[in-house]
């Protein structure tokens, strides 16, 4: 198949992250929370200012970008990361990409101290909810209606940090 390199990006890597997330919101803008006009406008210091909040993840084959993956520890609760943006470009779906993404953002939610990760999977959304599920992520109960389209739910799935948690 291919080799599949993950690295975390730093602020120097905002291009990446500016590439990857327009890529995300051109491809599935009902899945994500952003606008992709306003974001293709954001600037430079923007960009890399996003970028070194909390941690971006990308998958890169053969030094081309593929996927990404970001977490960020909300403001109201200290010891959860919330998982968010998590994308793969269709061509490469299916090869564990996004599992090894979202396995990243667990090791630094462990690094920094946290003790929870979180997500919001939209409902029917079956291929996301297969990886988290494998990745002993699990339902909590807590839903709302999305904010585009009162008629898609969305729910929030977590899992502890520490080894065996789930």
């Amino acid at each position: 198949m291919y080799s599949v390199v993950i690295r975390r990006l730093s602020g120097a890597d905002w291009r990446t992250w500016c590439h990857l997330r327009l890529a995300a919101l051109a491809d599935a803008p009902d899945i994500f929370h952003g606008d992709l006009e306003e974001e293709r406008a954001y600037d430079e210091a923007r960009w890399r200012a996003w970028t070194e909040d909390g941690v971006k993840v990308a998958a890169f084959d053969a030094d081309v970008p593929v996927g990404v993956a970001a977490g960020r520890v909300p403001a109201d609760r200290a010891r959860v990361v919330e998982l968010f943006g998590m994308w793969v470009r269709p061509d490469v779906r299916g090869g564990r990409i996004a599992e090894r993404l979202a396995l990243e953002v667990l090791a630094w939610a462990r690094e920094t101290g946290r003790s929870r990760v979180e997500l919001w999977v939209i409902s029917g959304n079956n291929p996301a909810e297969r990886v988290y599920r494998r990745l002993g992520f699990h339902d909590t109960g807590e839903y709302e209606l999305h904010p585009r389209d009162p008629g898609l739910r969305k729910y929030v799935m977590a899992k502890g940090t520490a080894d065996g948690d789930a």
